[in-house]
């Protein structure tokens, strides 16, 4: 790819150093905080930008919080149904798996009328089937049918926040707030079963969906009033609908995706659907799709079917009642709150070191750095929480290892959203969609045949081989380090280089 034909993409951070412009380089935009359009949302208010992080954040946490929720249910959902704890896990398997499917949805949609219609609909049916998970009859096929349809509405947050926070935030900023928002995906599976063991021991499950109901009522509200219409067209201003007079003649044709709908340019729901394979065909995206799945898989495993190792008493497992499983969970969720901590200054540390090193470039392959420093806790903590549960460790070095892992997946997750984010800038949406499918489609199959793997084998053979399988999907990251620069200038998808100083001279 010659000079001329290079993407570059740039927006320069006060806090950097200038440097010298070379001019055989393409020559950088300067955003620096400001634009020649007031209602490009880069230039929102601080206040205003953070609202809308707190509604997409909100129902990304709701997604998995909701799914995790039934976690505590297993047990008597198997006892009312006359099922086996095994397939009494049927209904978190299916939720599971919809989010993967529904995220791949979500894009076309979002991309043809817009972030927030599909935010508000998606918000508005999952509410609607949380209450539905409460007045189900004695049922379990209908009850599984319905976890399936919250989970493939719920995930639309999960797969926008990337889009989001690309649109609203500038460069400096992206690894921080991909990191508060892998915090509200990766805490969500973990509270919800804390929440619902505390609730489970005073009622029965269908009153535990109706209380938790007004959680995803919550979100449609916050959807409403603190979000706005994130997607601008900042090439060909003439694309973007002019803005309705009132407030609110504003708001209902946003939510309803009137307003998106009337914007120029916009992709087909076809081309969408073909955008999502496109960036999944480039080789610095399914690379990454192994070692993602093959690292997160295990923590939804875990989720679904730690339960039943914590269960039975003595000699076979722990013996824990409804208030011990909640309280065990308090592990991965400091896990997540401690990854992102760590990940809020060790990711920006990578970029700051890369962008120093080349002189004011950022090469995006710096990123996958942190994966060195994460693949060895997730390996550790796989590999000691299987040889725990087999030897029946004391409960606390069992919290501590399943922290420890969940720890290690956060870091990850926002060094791996990152690199796609800066490989596939115009494509965000497909990129965090096809993230999640990753995820979802890895991590659904294993309560199918986590319980039985262990029962075959022992836990400390079947979580020792999670964690050798982690160390060789990890084996593809030198190679995308190595190879990433040249994938990229063989793409037109997403820039060769970032420019993120501003050269001496610039305004």
């Amino acid at each position: 790819m010659t000079t001329e034909d290079r993407k570059p993409s740039s927006l320069a951070p006060s806090a950097l150093e200038e440097v010298e412009q070379d001019n055989t380089a393409p020559p950088p935009l300067f955003t620096n905080g400001t634009t020649y359009d007031l209602s490009d949302p880069l230039m929102w208010t601080w206040k205003k930008k953070h609202l809308a992080l707190i509604a997409m954040c909100y129902m990304a946490f709701m997604t998995n919080f909701l799914a995790g929720y039934g976690v505590p249910m297993i047990i008597p959902q198997a006892k009312e149904w006359k099922l086996s704890p095994a397939d009494s896990t049927r209904s978190l398997s299916g939720n599971t798996s919809a989010q993967g499917f529904g995220s791949l949805i979500a894009v076309p949609f979002a991309q043809r009328f817009g972030i927030l219609p599909v935010m508000f609909w998606s918000t508005f049916i999952t509410f609607f089937m949380t209450i539905a998970s409460a007045l189900c009859p004695d049922d379990w096929i209908g009850f599984i049918a319905i976890r399936v349809i919250q989970g493939l509405f719920a995930t639309a947050a999960q797969v926008l926040g990337m889009t989001v926070i690309q649109d609203i935030f500038f460069f400096e900023e992206h690894a921080r707030k991909l990191g508060i928002w892998g915090w509200s995906i990766l805490i969500g599976p973990y509270f919800g079963p804390f929440l619902a063991s505390f609730i489970m021991t005073t009622q029965k499950w269908r009153t535990a969906f109706w209380i938790v109901s007004p959680f995803s009522g919550i979100g449609m509200v916050f959807i409403i009033f603190l979000m706005d219409e994130t997607t601008f067209d900042r090439i060909n201003s003439s694309n973007n609908p002019p803005r309705p007079e009132t407030y609110w003649k504003y708001k209902v044709q946003t939510l309803s995706g009137i307003y998106g709908y009337r914007a120029k340019g916009k992709p087909t729901l076809l081309q969408g659907c073909l955008e999502i394979w496109t960036v999944f065909s480039k080789p610095q995206f399914y690379t990454l799709f192994f070692y993602h799945g093959a690292t997160y898989m295990w923590s939804v495993g875990i989720n679904g079917s730690l339960i039943l190792f914590l269960v039975p008493p003595p000699p076979k497992g722990y013996g824990f009642k409804s208030i011990d499983i909640g309280l065990i969970y308090f592990a991965p969720m400091v896990g997540v709150v401690l990854g992102e901590l760590w990940g809020h200054f060790f990711n920006d540390f990578i970029q700051a070191r890369s962008i120093r090193k080349n002189k004011g470039l950022f090469e995006p392959e710096s990123r996958l750095w942190a994966l060195y420093f994460s693949t060895v806790f997730t390996a550790i903590g796989l590999g000691l929480l299987g040889i725990g549960l087999e030897d029946l460790w004391t409960w606390g070095i069992i919290a501590l290892l399943w922290g420890t892992y969940i720890w290690s997946l956060m870091i990850s997750t926002v060094a791996i959203s990152a690199y796609a984010l800066d490989c596939f800038p115009d494509n965000s949406a497909a990129a965090s969609a096809l993230l999640n499918f990753t995820r979802v489609l890895h991590g659904f199959l294993v309560p199918f045949f986590q319980n039985k793997w262990a029962n075959a084998v022992g836990a400390n053979w079947s979580f020792g081989t999670q964690a050798i399988a982690c160390v060789v999907a990890f084996g593809i990251i030198p190679i995308v380090q190595k190879c990433g620069k040249r994938w990229r200038e063989k793409t037109t998808q997403g820039p060769d280089l970032t420019i993120v100083t501003r050269a001496k001279g610039q305004p």
